[in-house]
């Protein structure tokens, strides 16, 4: 299991944006999401992410491997997470849990909620969030553009 120490948190630099936009193309196909941008596009967000600082972008590590990456903002609400997703294969040996408790305790404002949204589809992401105490909040839906109302 993940021992906390061995995971560190830095901040993403434009070095780090091919790798965390193919990070970011995996999460979308883990969720899976309805309409995935193209890796190009993911590199261009990103890209805009680490150098305006719209999302703080920080890298998981372990050592000299990356584990995954966070990505957050503080908003009227609370901590909004983004993105947070953990390499396929060093999933379920405590590194999310590990990299959450790290990022409430050196990133994430003490006295404010933790806000996250997870696709339908996403039944693990979902089993994870809901295993470190993360409740039901609320349901966003889509119509799609151009889609009459039934």
């Amino acid at each position: 299991m993940a021992n906390p120490g061995e995971l560190r948190i830095d901040r993403a630099t434009s070095d780090d944006v091919p790798l965390l936009a193919e990070f970011n193309r995996q999460l979308d196909e883990d969720e899976p999401h309805p309409d995935p941008l193209t890796l190009s596009a993911l590199t261009e967000r990103m890209a805009r992410w680490v150098a305006t600082g719209e999302y703080e972008v920080l890298l998981l590590r372990r050592g000299a491997r990356v584990a995954g990456y966070a990505a957050w903002r503080p908003e009227d609400r609370g901590t909004y997470i983004r993105h947070f997703f953990i390499c396929r294969d060093q999933r379920c040996q405590g590194w999310g849990r590990a990299a959450m408790r790290l990022l409430r305790r050196d990133f994430f404002p003490q006295d404010r909620p933790i806000q996250i949204e997870a696709a339908i589809g996403n039944a693990a992401g979902i089993a994870f969030w809901r295993a470190l105490g993360f409740q039901d909040f609320g349901l966003s839906m889509e119509l799609k553009a151009g889609a009459p109302p039934k």
